[in-house]
């Protein structure tokens, strides 16, 4: 995997992310990793497309999962 260029940083009074384009032998990513938990995920242009499709709202459910809020992806016990 290359780097095409230097990150960008995003961020606010919640939280930093950094994103690049990455070069691969499959094409190009969009690499995003946050600087609070040092998590990576590369994105393809359709998975990326996909997201560009959502509504506003749909990320609320995103962020009920990660805060803590909806439980029901959590290992049951």
């Amino acid at each position: 995997m290359q780097e095409d260029q230097d990150f960008i940083q995003i961020a606010n009074e919640f939280t930093c992310v950094h994103v690049r384009k990455v070069r691969t032998k499959n094409g190009e990513l969009l690499q995003i990793e946050s600087k609070k938990s040092d998590d990576k995920i590369l994105l393809d242009p359709m998975q990326l497309e996909s997201l560009a499709l959502l509504k506003p709202e749909h990320f609320s459910k995103f962020f009920e999962l990660h805060f803590g809020i909806d439980d029901s992806l959590s290992p049951k016990k």
